[in-house]
């Protein structure tokens, strides 16, 4: 892939803007020949020189050596301000020492144990004290395990077949609703609403779907909130077809202590969780009302039980760490954090506004997770020619527009953020 590759897939660009953009690319390309070297030798054993998806980038991705704080460092020797936090999953910082003191004291237990230890009891205990939506809850070792198997115990609650999703959602690599089909896809018989708008999801309900899953704010979707009134209409309307309304908070349960269902005061039957939940760690989890999950208790009187396995459920590590990194997530730091997050939509709303290009920039999200989006005709071009030159001032966000601060991140860069946020929109709009 050459560097001029990103330029070639978009159509119908200023030519200045076209030219700044090849001139952004080479200097990525100069300034990262260590990663470049790396991609191109991952590529001999990697489909894409990565196992994730979401990291491939044109001309290739950067290759980091380690993280400390709210620091990265590239295999190139760069440091970076990392905006990314691993795709919101990174809530806790690199390296966090409380983390780092309990996986050291995992591996000195026992590392697979394949047996029931007290630390399961003790997380899902922390997780029930935050989300009023689950009396009883399984883990897993992803976000996608935790909806696959939400939905699928959902459609064994409700024997139906039909699951209702939403555009542009992102429940996992094999529940994507984007704007391409995923070929991945599991084969469940989806009905698709419209994310935020009632009367065309209105237009497609019927008494034959089961499930209800929704991202109560859409991540990968461009980090836009479904709204109150919408959450208590799907509520409604799970209620009165007898359907289990799921809510994805994988992501932003991160957003307050209670999740979004407590800040919309909308409670689902079910709720999914995962990413930092594990404390870096590989983790998922799905819970929700007793009479739901009762199927997975072989002791219950449940009219149906279900199986589920997995060697790495209760794996000593993760749950060694998700109990320690319970004790990090306090409501206190949430709020602290998404005080951050406001400070860079009302700054870059000023930016905006002070240059005299209202609508051009717009942010979005909600608290800690920010996303910046570029309207129009140039928007895709901007929106790398942003990207390209925050990273050439030592600053990496999504590439796809947005940022996940985390607990490291401080006042500083957050200034140092929107300092070159404004340097890039008087050089390049």
């Amino acid at each position: 892939m050459t560097s001029n590759s990103v330029v070639q897939n978009l159509e119908a660009v200023p030519k200045a803007l076209q030219k700044k953009l090849e001139d952004a690319v080479a200097n990525f390309v100069s300034q990262n020949p260590s990663s470049k070297k790396a991609i191109g030798r991952a590529s001999e054993s990697l489909p894409g020189g990565t196992t994730r998806a979401v990291l491939e980038s044109d001309p290739f991705p950067l290759v980091v050596s380690s993280g400390s704080g709210s620091t990265l460092t590239s295999i190139d020797g760069e440091s970076y301000v990392d905006f990314v936090s691993d795709f919101t999953a990174g809530l806790f910082g690199h390296s966090h020492p409380d983390l780092q003191k309990a996986i050291t004291q995992a591996a000195q237990n026992g590392f697979s144990l394949g047996a029931v230890t007290e630390l399961e009891a003790q997380l899902s205990e922390s997780i029930k004290d935050r989300f009023q939506s689950i009396d009883l809850i399984r883990y897993c070792n992803s976000g996608t395990e935790a909806n696959t198997y939400a939905i699928g115990t959902a459609l064994a609650y409700t024997n139906r077949k039909k699951v209702l999703v939403f555009d542009h959602a992102y429940h996992g690599g094999c529940l994507s609703f984007g704007e391409a089909k995923n070929e991945l896809n599991v084969p469940y018989d989806f009905v698709v609403g419209t994310y935020g708008d009632i009367e065309k999801t209105r237009a497609v309900l019927s008494f034959d779907i089961g499930a209800i899953i929704i991202e109560p704010m859409q991540s990968a979707g461009g980090m836009r909130p479904a709204g109150k009134e919408f959450l208590v209409f799907l509520r409604e309307a799970a209620n009165t077809l007898g359907a289990v309304l799921i809510f994805d908070e994988v992501v932003t349960s991160r957003l307050d202590f209670h999740g979004l269902q407590g800040v919309v005061g909308v409670t689902p039957d079910m709720t999914t969780l995962g990413k930092y939940l594990g404390g870096g760690l590989s983790f998922g989890a799905f819970g929700g009302k007793k009479e739901i999950m009762a199927q997975f208790d072989g002791q219950s009187d449940s009219r149906r039980k279900l199986s589920h396995s997995g060697t790495f459920n209760n794996n000593i590590f993760t749950m060694t760490a998700a109990v320690a990194a319970s004790k990090i997530v306090t409501k206190e730091r949430i709020n602290q954090l998404n005080a951050l997050g406001d400070k860079v939509r009302q700054g870059i709303a000023a930016i905006v506004n002070d240059a005299g290009k209202p609508g051009q920039v717009i942010p979005l999200g909600v608290g800690s997770c920010v996303g910046i989006y570029f309207p129009g005709e140039d928007g895709n071009l901007l929106r790398e020619l942003c990207f390209f030159y925050l990273l050439s001032k030592g600053l990496w966000i999504g590439r796809r527009g947005f940022l996940a601060l985390n607990f490291a991140h401080d006042e500083a860069d957050i200034d140092r953020f929107l300092e070159s946020f404004r340097e890039f929109l008087v050089v390049y709009t």
